[in-house]
């Protein structure tokens, strides 16, 4: 994984021929490892080690050196002699212990990482990296449930970073392309500069893809999107066809977008509205509509080496990068995102794991906040560099990238894993016409899982665990449904189940909310303390909406947001996000700065009535997600966009 980490370097370092080994190889190493030629660095620092006056500086050098071409052995040889130094700098702990843990010796990965928090008190990733080494069987826990294979178009060199396209995928790789004479060496590791490949479906030979977009220099990771018909992709930032370079004389990565001719050809190459020559940005991740762009970059104001960052489209032009937090980003690299359903896959070498870059899942909520990040463990994620997982059925199947097998060697895999899925849609007894808006309570002894129908009166629970599920709904001015009971078996993966519910002839005025009357019916059960109540999803509750410019509550605002303390009081492992909205008039930044006052107006308001603010989390959305599109919008429709809407954003330990 050493090519595409943030910055690229490209500038050639000078050919020093044979020479004594004297100050000046060393200052030659130096500079060769300030342009990230590390592979000629390595070799400069080794010649000069035997007669150099600060040999711990050179260890130290070449310990860095063989990290970052992924050499593990070679820099735990290298660092282990850097620590044995009681004049050895503190981060140099950190790096021989990553090293260690690549190797696969966790015992002695565990000592050092201790050894690294003991002295570096501000750095939270010691005290994650050792709870995951002392409770490294849950990585392994889901293993029988997938099955891996390399897959046979892997080259001799990198190959990395598939995108699923036409039944096949796209990939990076070193490989060569043919056109033998026009390619040169890239410096890191002196591996060769990548180019874009694909492989069709049922093919087991890679072809170049589309030789026009190919440049020279480096193609790296992309993501389709608009059925297929448009692209967003990663290049060296280049100026007509000569690398353009930093100050620092380094080449950076850029994000460009293309769309399809129709003639199996892409045009329209245009960049990203936040590319730059000062730093990089790459490795995207796009959902469907192209509205929502995910990326890594090392801009300014991150929280390590690479971050991940968020944007959404607006208009013709995307909104600024939003940093998506200590939730995601670490003080390390965090990269190679991905979204599939609705979750975020991303890899991350500051979070506990296996060792190397681990792949990591991350929940959205439908703002696309971040609830809830998890290792995907085993046999995924390895004790080297694991990451760029890719699927179109909900992680099911898909591909990944790993250097499981040499560590200066990146491969493409395929898994599949396997599923049980309960597909179910709610109906009205008498016409059989589909509710809309039905909460489901589908309950085992252990687990209450809620699901809200969909617009077509259906719902989805994916990856339920084997076992006997109870299933009921409830809606408003309906008779709850009795349970319907279904038993989840290892030998079939998905199963169907109708709801029917039958509407209430005549009902009292106070009927309290169908989602709190529902969970008051099922407290007395162990399950119902929301072990497992609809991370991510809207309560059924109704949104509570504003006047124009003005953020103070409403009668009826306060009449949903009482149903929401009781909901709550029942539930105490509940944590609430409350998403504030605008409508589209008035300037962005102060249509932010007017829903965050909405959101801060129902937290205020909920703390006053005794809620733990712990359990709240208010967040102003803009304008940025309304929910009826217009452009010359009437009142009513900017009505509905003035609103605040409750998610279960998170769960409380018990």
């Amino acid at each position: 994984m050493r090519y595409l980490f943030i910055a690229i370097c490209l500038a050639m370092v000078h050919n020093i021929g044979a020479q004594t080994i004297t100050f000046s190889t060393t200052k030659a190493a130096d500079d060769a490892f300030e342009k990230y030629s590390y592979a000629k660095a390595a070799e400069l620092y080794k010649s000069s080690l035997e007669s150099a006056d600060d040999s711990l500086y050179i260890l130290q050098q070449l310990g860095l050196c063989y990290q970052n071409m992924n050499d593990t052995e070679q820099a735990e040889n290298y660092l282990s002699k850097v620590v044995a130094s009681p004049d050895a700098p503190t981060e140099f702990s950190y790096h021989y212990a990553q090293a260690l843990a690549s190797n696969g010796k966790y015992d002695e990965a565990k000592k050092w990482y201790g050894i690294y928090q003991e002295k570096a008190l501000d750095d939270p990733r010691a005290a994650e990296k050792i709870e995951a080494l002392k409770n490294i069987h849950t990585f392994f826990s889901d293993s029988s449930k997938f099955e891996i294979k390399r897959m046979p178009f892997n080259s001799p060199g990198l190959d990395f970073s598939p995108a699923i396209y036409q039944d096949g995928v796209v990939f990076a790789s070193s490989r060569p392309s043919g056109n033998e004479w026009i390619k040169t060496n890239f410096n890191w590791d002196e591996s060769r500069f990548l180019d874009l490949y694909q492989v069709k479906e049922n093919d087991l030979s890679a072809e170049l893809f589309i030789d026009h977009m190919q440049t020279k220099y480096h193609e790296g990771p992309l993501a389709f999107y608009d059925n297929e018909q448009k692209v967003v992709f990663t290049r060296n930032n280049i100026d007509g066809r000569r690398l353009k370079k930093d100050s620092e004389g380094v080449t950076r990565l850029k994000l460009f977008f293309a769309e399809s001719d129709g003639n199996g050809g892409w045009t329209n190459i245009q960049p990203f509205d936040y590319n730059s020559d000062d730093y990089s940005v790459g490795h995207p991740a796009i959902n469907e509509d192209g509205t929502v762009l995910i990326f890594s970059s090392d801009m300014a104001g991150g929280l390590g080496q690479s971050d991940l960052y968020i944007v959404f489209k607006e208009g013709d032009k995307w909104s600024e990068p939003k940093n998506l937090g200590e939730k995601v980003n670490t003080a390390g690299k965090e990269m190679f995102p991905s979204l599939v359903a609705a979750n975020l896959y991303y890899a991350s070498d500051g979070r506990g794991g296996l060792g190397g870059l681990d792949i990591f899942e991350a929940n959205l909520s439908r703002t696309f906040d971040i609830v809830k990040v998890n290792n995907i463990g085993y046999p995924i994620n390895s004790s080297k560099d694991d990451f760029g997982l890719v699927s179109n059925d909900n992680f099911r199947s898909g591909y990944f990238t790993s250097a499981r097998i040499d560590s200066l060697k990146d491969d493409i895999y395929y898994f599949e894993r396997d599923y049980y899925q309960l597909n179910g849609i709610v109906l009205h007894s008498e016409s059989n016409e589909p509710l809309p808006g039905a909460d489901v309570f589908v309950t085992s002894d252990d687990r209450l899982i809620y699901r809200r129908a969909g617009e077509d009166g259906t719902f989805q629970v994916a990856d339920i665990d084997p076992g006997t599920w109870d299933i009921a709904g409830v809606k408003y001015t309906f008779e709850k449904a009795d349970s319907h009971q279904i038993k989840i078996v290892e030998n079939q993966s998905e199963y169907e189940v109708k709801v029917y519910l039958s509407p209430i002839d005549t009902f009292p005025v106070d009927l309290p909310s169908p989602l709190t009357d529902f969970l008051t019916a099922v407290s007395g059960n162990a399950s119902a303390n929301g072990a497992n109540l609809g991370v991510g999803d809207t309560l059924n509750i109704q949104p509570i909406y504003y006047d124009f410019d003005e953020s103070t509550l409403r009668v009826a605002g306060e009449e949903e947001l009482d149903k929401l303390l009781g909901i709550m009081d029942k539930f105490p492992r509940l944590i609430i996000g409350l998403f504030s909205h605008t409508d589209l008039q008035g300037g962005r930044e102060y249509n932010l700065r007017l829903s965050q006052r909405r959101a801060n107006a129902a937290f205020d308001y909920l703390v006053e009535k005794g809620m733990n603010p712990e359990r709240l989390q208010p967040t102003g959305k803009g304008e940025s997600i309304p929910a009826v599109e217009c452009e010359s919008c009437t009142e009513d429709q900017h009505q509905q966009n003035r609103r605040t809407e409750f998610v279960i954003v998170d769960l409380k330990s018990n």
